[in-house]
């Protein structure tokens, strides 16, 4: 590797917002990515996005880049990740439903 395994470091996974900006995947989609909560027809990715960031935090507690979202994470309102994690275990266990 050229660069000696510094950019493979940081794991590909986002937000509906990145999808959004990044893709036309969200062209026609019902979800708004701007928004966070469930009752908001908020995008499921962005709590598929913090469930996997919390899931994974131990692994990446040592990750220089991903420190910023890490700290993020960390001073996230416990009642806000919960529902975040609440409603991706709901996505990826019932995928057809959304």
């Amino acid at each position: 590797m050229a660069d000696g395994g510094i950019v493979a470091t940081k794991p590909y996974v986002s937000s509906g917002s990145y999808i959004n900006k990044m893709s036309n995947y969200c062209k026609g989609c019902h979800y708004k990515v701007s928004k966070k909560n469930a009752e908001d027809n908020a995008c499921p990715f962005n709590s598929l996005y913090w469930n996997f960031l919390d899931e994974k935090k131990d692994h990446f507690k040592g990750n220089h880049r991903m420190a910023m979202m890490m700290n993020l994470l960390k001073k996230m309102d416990a009642e806000k990740l919960e529902a975040h994690k609440s409603r991706a275990n709901d996505v990826i266990a019932n995928p057809y439903n959304y």
